[in-house]
């Protein structure tokens, strides 16, 4: 059985009581873009988060989360994209999440650096295809 359950426990109570205010388990919802059903499955053990939930996940509360899942890391670069997006939430951070799960299935598809012209491109339409290009 896997411990993330335990750890994203211990990862929102420790969000929570760094929010000011009166930040509630809605607001830590929306932050990750996801329904408050699926954050809740995640936090009683029901299921675990896949893909690009995960990425959602360690752009707000850590990269550890791959660890805890036993996943690969995302490309370095690819989060630090992620982390330039930070201020979005609900819908918008959910599609952040969902273009660069493409992109960075598609660099490792086509065998391409993060760092060369082919995958500006590549970010640039993918980011396109999923309105975030405004």
């Amino acid at each position: 059985m896997s411990n993330f359950p335990a750890w994203f426990n211990r990862a929102y109570k420790r969000w929570s009581r760094s929010q000011a205010g009166e930040e509630d388990f809605l607001a830590f919802c929306d932050l990750l873009g996801y329904p408050p059903s699926k954050v809740l499955g995640w936090l009683h053990g029901e299921f675990l988060p896949e893909g690009s939930e995960i990425l959602s996940i360690a752009g707000t509360l850590g990269i550890d989360v791959y660890r805890v899942l036993d996943r690969p890391k995302p490309e370095p670069e690819l989060l630090k994209l992620y982390k330039q997006f930070s201020h979005l939430q609900g819908q918008d951070r959910s599609r952040l999440v969902l273009a660069i799960f493409e992109v960075e299935r598609l660099l490792k598809e086509g065998n391409i650096s993060t760092s060369s012209p082919e995958a500006t491109e590549l970010i640039k339409n993918v980011f396109e295809k999923y309105g975030l290009n405004k």
